[in-house]
């Protein structure tokens, strides 16, 4: 489930299961725990939407097959 606004460029995602920043670190996808942003951020990741466009739309195909 993705949290936050929709004028961002960054995703916040809420309830990832367990080994999911870590598959998808092996195609290519970065997520940052939200708890380096303080305790606000503990239970997230964050995703920057800030690569190109077809990076972004690339990223987004592996979010679905995780």
């Amino acid at each position: 489930r993705h949290v936050g606004g929709d004028a961002t460029f960054f995703l916040w995602l809420e309830g990832a299961p367990e080994g999911f920043q870590e598959r998808l670190l092996e195609r290519g996808v970065i997520l940052t725990p939200g708890s380096y942003f303080g305790e606000a951020g503990e239970g997230f990741l964050r995703l920057a939407l800030v690569p190109t466009l077809e990076q972004c739309k690339r990223a987004a195909e592996l979010l679905v097959g995780v």
